[in-house]
């Protein structure tokens, strides 16, 4: 599908969002027509973080709501489709389950190709849908469940140079904004409180920062900003102040950490382009961090917007745009065959 002009529904149900998008690709220019995202933060929160099998009962219910609206923000009819893309991994298998299947019965029922999607390679290029794409580049892909480095030759060469040995980054923020009581999600909540802390009141460790490979650890940088909690009387004993200096702290140090291992990757492969994107990728301190340091050491950085930085079809829509489809009716065992894969990897 990489020249012909084709709409695109696009289905991404990965974890505790579902989502669906229709998009439209005119030679090489590509265009969002709806990107319908269903949240079940208000579901989660209460319990601190995703309980999966909630999680997949409110995708079904869900998912033909979200079918119907972004077909009609479209303007389109379903016979109108002439690909569709579906996130198969990785994420929780029941959630995958849910958009993999309706979008896998819609194919075969009208007789539309489809292709499966990894949900990382979403991430990565979901920066080209607001511009011009530009190879290689190091792709940093960052999230509740994933801190991972690529470098990234084309839209079929993707490596692997580099993740978090533990806990993700999105991970540590939930955990410490749960342990200081501030709810989950962890990401939006520390963004804003952190704003109204001083980044230098606490002095955490940077966590493998001085290592000469590009991998990352989390849980002791964590654990450091728990003990500084446990030390001030632990949580609900703190002055509202104080955890925002602790917030801004943590958050300081975490975009330390992932523009020192992107920017020795960028050295690693003489690479000058750097597309940040994934939930985290959100955050203020990290854009502007890594605006300013890239600036300096001559690196382009490049991010989505806030909407597309976290999980949505239209970035599985645009990945799919670069595959080779699989014909329901011509390919019927290929087609038969795709599947959930909670823990795909590129």
């Amino acid at each position: 599908m990489k020249d012909a002009d084709a709409f695109n529904l696009a289905f991404e149900s990965s974890c505790d969002d579902f989502s669906c998008a229709v998009l439209y690709k005119n030679g090489k220019d590509v265009k969002i027509l709806s990107n319908v995202i269903y949240s079940q933060d208000f579901v989660h929160g209460i319990y601190g973080g995703v309980v999966p099998e909630l999680a997949s009962r409110n995708h079904i219910k869900a998912s033909l709501p979200a079918l119907r609206i972004a077909i009609d923000k479209a303007g389109i009819k379903l016979e109108n489709v002439e690909l569709i893309s579906a996130t198969s991994g990785p994420g929780l298998v029941g959630s995958l389950l849910i958009g993999l299947m309706e979008a896998k019965t819609i194919s075969f029922a009208l007789n539309i190709p489809i292709v499966k999607i990894n949900h990382i390679e979403g991430h990565i290029f979901s920066p080209f849908l607001e511009t011009a794409e530009r190879f290689p580049f190091i792709a940093l892909v960052i999230s509740g469940g994933h801190t991972h480095i690529y470098i990234v030759k084309s839209h079929g060469d993707i490596r692997l140079i580099g993740r978090t040995r533990d806990d993700a980054c999105g991970e540590l923020f939930d955990k410490v904004s749960n342990y200081l009581g501030f709810g989950y999600p962890g990401g939006k909540i520390i963004d804003v409180l952190a704003e109204k802390g001083d980044k230098e009141a606490f002095k955490f460790p940077l966590p493998m920062f001085h290592s000469r490979n590009l991998d990352m650890s989390f849980s002791g940088l964590k654990t450091a900003v728990i003990s500084a909690i446990d030390s001030l009387g632990g949580p609900g004993k703190i002055k509202k102040e104080t955890a925002c200096d602790i917030l801004a702290s943590v958050r300081e140090a975490v975009a330390a950490v992932l523009y020192k291992k992107t920017a020795a990757a960028c050295r690693m492969y003489g690479i000058d382009t750097v597309a940040v994107s994934g939930g985290v990728s959100a955050n203020s301190r990290i854009r502007s961090l890594f605006g300013d340091y890239g600036k300096n050491d001559g690196l382009r950085i490049i991010f989505p917007s806030v909407s597309l930085s976290t999980d949505n079809a239209a970035i599985i829509g645009y990945a799919g745009f670069f595959k080779t489809p699989v014909d329901p009716v011509k390919n019927r065992e290929e087609f038969l065959n795709i599947n959930a894969d909670s823990s795909w990897e590129l």
